[in-house]
């Protein structure tokens, strides 16, 4: 099959990624606002922002985790095609997309808003996921990535779009500790590692 738009490297995708990266983080933090009160009712109002103070740093540290792990994949990816480019770039819309409802959750603070702001999480990791399973499945990844490090790779990229549809579910019963399901999101990674390390250190001594 003849790839078109394809070439044998990512350097364009990865400095597109970069970009929309670094603009993202950056917008997430123009969602504050001084407040217009006295100086008197200053301490009141900062008080008041505390849930967006929250969906800030949760929607920072997650974002910067998945620049983490986009920039570590395209260290293996190193080839393309139309299909990744618009698979990537589905990726970054979902990305982009990001700073809208982590303001509605810093505002409004309801279940809805929290069902949102997972949803779009759940898109992120399954479409960063997909970018991978194709590269993989079309072979533009390098030759020391085997058929079940990919493999390993992707349930890897199924863990944070799993957590956070829990939390969508936990949602459902307590908002309040819907906000905390996202921290689980660290240990099933030090899991997955674990497995990943043992599997990686049985194929090496074979």
């Amino acid at each position: 099959m003849v790839r078109t738009l394809g070439g044998p490297d990512t350097d364009r995708m990865e400095a597109l990624s970069d970009g929309v990266f670094a603009i993202v983080l950056t917008l997430l933090v123009l969602q504050f606002e001084v407040p217009d009160v006295s100086a008197s009712e200053l301490p009141a109002a900062v008080a008041d922002q505390e849930t967006l103070l929250v969906s800030y740093l949760l929607s920072f540290v997650v974002v910067g985790l998945y620049w983490i792990i986009h920039h570590n994949l395209f260290r293996y990816i190193e080839a393309h095609d139309r299909i990744l480019l618009w698979l990537n770039l589905l990726f970054l819309l979902s990305i982009s997309f990001l700073p809208y409802p982590t303001e509605l959750m810093g505002v409004y603070g309801t279940q809805f808003a929290w069902t949102l702001y997972a949803v779009n999480f759940i898109l992120v990791g399954l479409l960063l996921t997909a970018v991978w399973t194709y590269a993989a499945r079309a072979d533009f990844t390098a030759d020391e990535i085997s058929d079940g490090t990919a493999r390993l790779i992707t349930i890897r990229g199924l863990i944070s779009p799993a957590v956070f549809a829990l939390s969508v579910v936990v949602a459902t019963v307590s908002l309040s500790v819907a906000y905390f399901v996202p921290i689980l999101i660290a240990p099933a990674q030090m899991v997955w590692n674990r497995h990943y390390q043992e599997v990686t250190d049985s194929r090496r001594s074979s």
